[in-house]
């Protein structure tokens, strides 16, 4: 491997780094509960406001993403209410377990892996029950690269005769991909620095609208770090009830200011032109992409590992030899596909790459 080449980082998270990202985050260490601080967390806020497409709440957690999916289970339910988790992968079925671990009574609906969430299953599954508290989705399956038409999936949900909680998982979409949450009436909504921010690992983002917060009065499932009252408390005077990653929140200050400065309609754009790129040329290549086209994400594609190819030699070779850094499959499709993550810092040059690596790879994995 030529160690001077930077390597193409094309897993799905941690995302390569701007520059200038980059050299926010070499910066010295401020006071956390001073004025300094309590500006850029404002300015933070509004910023991902304009992505998330709303005037609710949104809170700074240090976490991984995993962290505000576990916020957004235990602030809102009580032991023993019913859920219901629509599920096409790996993160998903994560999300359903931590439901199980804090006491709910859990529909787990498992659509098969590659295939997205289908209308029908929903509507099926929420006329069976007549008091459901909380609707589960992932948005973007990070562990197959399929995508949830959310704007399809949450009218059901919002006109079920419980009036459920919607809460969305797009840790691995938002910020790349329009969901306007005001506008779908999602209730619960969260995401990660380390995906299509491009800010480094370390901060969950977590909003909430004004009817999940009425639920949040009366949720009984245990929380103290997660406690989302005193995010809101704090939150008042622009700081954490916690000491916060600040030097993750120096880099997605400053990425939001750049992404701001694009404009997310021509992000949304450039994230989809990206995808059609990657997947025309994969198809040219003769590999077989996992996910068909009407279910495909914009951040995260995955192809099929063709008959008596070993993924992970495949991957190895791919970073040893091209300075290509992909991702393997987990969960059911460990050992069957090989994932190429397009979100944030990336171009169509980075992708070229890409295609070039696995055409060259290719020959010799055979």
């Amino acid at each position: 491997m030529n160690k001077k080449s930077r390597t193409n980082l094309r897993i799905p998270g941690p995302t390569p780094l701007p520059v200038e990202v980059l050299s926010a985050t070499s910066r010295q260490m401020i006071n956390h509960r001073g004025h300094e601080y309590e500006q850029m967390q404002k300015r933070i806020t509004e910023n991902l406001a304009y992505f998330f497409q709303t005037e609710n709440d949104i809170f700074l957690l240090t976490s991984s993403g995993m962290g505000g999916l576990e916020a957004a289970v235990s602030n809102f339910f009580s032991p023993g209410d019913q859920l219901i988790f629509f599920t096409c992968g790996e993160f998903g079925n994560r999300w359903a377990e931590i439901a199980i671990r804090f006491g709910a009574t859990v529909d787990h609906v498992k659509i098969p892996v590659g295939k997205s969430v289908d209308k029908d299953t929903v509507y099926q599954t929420l006329e069976k029950h007549d008091n459901v508290a909380g609707v589960f989705f992932t948005h973007n399956e990070t562990s197959t690269g399929v995508l949830n038409g959310i704007s399809e999936l949450a009218p059901l949900v919002k006109t079920h005769r419980s009036k459920p909680l919607l809460l969305v998982d797009s840790i691995s979409a938002l910020g790349a991909v329009n969901l306007p949450m005001d506008d779908l009436g999602i209730d619960v909504l969260v995401t990660a620095s380390q995906k299509a921010w491009m800010a480094p690992p370390g901060i969950a983002m977590i909003s909430i609208s004004p009817y999940a917060w009425e639920r949040h009065a009366t949720a009984k499932m245990p929380h103290y770090y997660f406690d989302i009252s005193l995010y809101k408390e704090f939150a008042e005077k622009f700081q954490t009830p916690a000491t916060p990653a600040v030097t993750t929140l120096f880099g997605l200050d400053t990425s939001l200011e750049m992404m701001k400065k694009e404009g997310r309609e021509k992000i949304f754009q450039r994230h989809i032109q990206i995808m059609n790129h990657l997947r025309s040329g994969i198809k040219k290549l003769g590999l077989t992409l996992f996910v068909d086209d009407e279910d495909a994400s914009p951040t995260v594609t995955s192809i099929t590992l063709p008959e008596n190819v070993d993924g992970k030699r495949w991957v190895d070779l791919l970073r040893e030899k091209y300075n290509i850094e992909l991702a393997g499959g987990m969960g059911e499709t460990k050992g069957k596909i090989i994932r190429v993550a397009h979100m944030g810092y990336v171009s169509e040059k980075d992708i070229d790459g890409v295609l070039d690596a696995l055409k060259k790879s290719f020959v010799e994995i055979k």
